[in-house]
């Protein structure tokens, strides 16, 4: 792991305050755990040391508060059993239990909860809890998964992890719907339907995190991106779109969270994989082995078959030996490794929402550009639209002069003819041209009822005022302009806000990997001291009872 220590850049000024001797000093008192051993399964095992707590706190909102943040204080699963409810389906509930206070959940209310909690906290690292059982798991226990003791004991173990995990978190620790959760009495799916959860926006890049850290509904209002109108205009970017101008902080995380996940779970936890299993194949050897070894001395005498019975014993010994170093390895190195393995997809997931949440301003951003450069187009082409209205109505006004005196001129010359001619030609002419007109008329009415159907089509498919619609785009695109102008502001003081809240727990997870990771190799250590020690005690007396047989 040393080299991907050394770029870090989770870890600032971090230091291991324990030193060597504290170590040889924890490895020494292995052999206590041989005291113990025999109620090591009696109780819920806490691989890793839970007593960080988040600080001094004198508030509390409930009791369940004031309980987890109480000193020494270790939330307990004491027992998983199998339930029925009215409709006749079966499933397995774990009494939680935190001080005085007991309460039962399923898998899938764990499950809920730490969706909720990624909902609400999106910037935060949430604690992972144990997979789903895979199809192998079904098809090896042929549908009894679910009922399978060593299943359901690891994930009491995990599930366990995860509460404590969550009470130990500064920020996940103060929140009312994880106290709900552990409260006894309390219908979890209520609060699933309360208003703090239901109200929360589908999509998290929709709202602001002001929005989803807070535990009082009522705040939600405050922050500017919970108008209907900027949740429209933010976009919703693809992750596998590039950011023009990244962090160079965030792409160093992106990078170690790459490496340290590939560390973790194709090399680290597939080697450990293989290493217990030889482990358990060992034990089940030695169980065979000790019984033949038994059956053996039955057929001679003497020193001799006790020499060989001896030696069985020593066997049986190991067998017993390292079927508790792998029962512990599981719990003490296994399990933990596995959850920094999630805990490293865990970390993607919320690095994602800063990309995701830096590409929205950067696309805000933008789309403003887009629009302020419509909005110049738009201005111009009514300015230029302007000059050609003022032109023409010049021209207008000099044709109209002339025109007008050209009217006058014929009018007169007009006048004249007309008072010369025949009073009686006159009287049949004006018969004559009232029935032309009457006739022509009625051609008009039936043409103009064509060309008003002609007008109308042809109206809704061409634009009839381009200088009305010209200046309506106006409008809309200045009203977008500011509207896009408080987003910008918005998602850059957003991005702000993620960027030091993401940072904030990056480091505080290097810290907690740092203590994790020293607990789990010291559980590793003194498991194996553990085991050699008590197959060196056997095998010493099977030596002794060798040296005993006389040639």
């Amino acid at each position: 792991m040393s080299d991907i220590e050394n770029i870090d850049p989770f870890l600032g000024a971090i230091s291991n305050t324990r030193n060597d001797s504290d170590s040889e000093e924890e490895l020494d008192r292995a052999p206590e755990a041989e005291q113990h051993s025999e109620t090591r399964s009696a109780r819920p095992t806490v691989a890793i040391n839970y007593q960080y707590k988040p600080g001094v706190k004198t508030h509390y909102c409930c009791q369940i508060d004031k309980e987890i943040h109480a000193e020494g204080t270790v939330i307990l699963i004491t027992n998983a059993q199998k339930t029925s409810d009215d409709s006749g389906s079966s499933f397995i509930t774990y009494t939680v239990k935190v001080g005085e206070e007991e309460v039962k959940r399923r898998y899938s209310e764990f499950e809920s909860l730490r969706k909720s909690l990624m909902r609400l906290y999106p910037t935060l690292i949430v604690p992972p809890i144990p997979e789903k059982h895979s199809f192998a798991d079904y098809a090896t226990l042929q549908g009894k998964a679910k009922e399978d003791v060593a299943i359901i004991e690891k994930r009491k173990r995990m599930l366990q992890s995860f509460l404590n995990r969550v009470s130990n978190h500064p920020q996940l620790s103060n929140e009312h719907v994880f106290h709900k959760f552990l409260e006894t009495g309390v219908s979890w799916n209520d609060v699933l339907k309360s208003r703090l959860l239901s109200s929360l926006p589908k999509n998290i890049l929709q709202g602001s995190p002001a929005n989803l850290s807070s535990s009082h509904p009522s705040s939600a209002s405050s922050s500017p991106t919970s108008s209907t109108v900027q949740q429209t205009l933010l976009p919703n970017p693809n992750a596998s779109q590039p950011l023009k101008n990244p962090d160079p902080r965030f792409i160093d995380s992106e990078a170690f969270t790459n490496k340290f996940a590939y560390h973790i779970s194709q090399n680290l936890e597939k080697t450990n994989k293989r290493t217990w299993k030889r482990l358990n194949d060992l034990s089940n050897d030695y169980a065979e082995l000790g019984a033949i070894y038994n059956g053996f001395s039955l057929n001679e005498h003497g020193e001799l078959a006790n020499a060989i019975e001896k030696v069985g014993q020593a066997v049986d010994s190991s067998f017993m030996a390292t079927g508790s170093l792998t029962s512990s390895l599981e719990a003490e190195f296994s399990e933990p490794l596995q959850e920094y393995s999630q805990f490293a997809q865990v970390i993607k997931q919320v690095l994602k929402y800063r990309h995701l949440k830096h590409l929205q301003m950067e696309l805000t951003a933008e789309t403003l550009e887009k629009q302020k450069f419509n909005l110049e187009v738009l201005e111009k082409s009514e300015q230029e639209s302007k000059r050609l209205e003022e032109a023409l109505a010049k021209d207008r006004g000099i044709q109209d002069t002339s025109i007008q005196s050209t009217q006058s001129n014929l009018d007169g010359e007009s006048n004249e003819n007309t008072i010369g001619e025949n009073g009686h030609h006159h009287e049949h002419s004006q018969n004559g041209d009232s029935l032309t007109i009457t006739k022509s008329h009625q051609k008009r009415r039936s043409g103009s009822k064509l060309f008003s159907v002609l007008s109308h089509t042809i109206h809704g498919i061409m634009d009839v005022d381009p200088e009305a619609t010209r200046r309506n785009s106006i409008g809309k695109t200045r009203e977008s302009i500011i509207q896009l102008e408080e987003a910008k502001v918005t998602t850059a003081e957003d991005l702000k806000n993620i960027s030091a809240s993401i940072q904030e727990d990056l480091d505080r997870f290097q810290r907690q990997k740092i203590r994790d990771l020293r607990d789990m190799l010291l559980n590793y250590a003194k498991n194996h001291v553990t085991w050699c020690k008590k197959n060196l005690s056997s095998w010493e007396e099977a030596k002794i009872e060798v040296k005993n047989v006389q040639i």
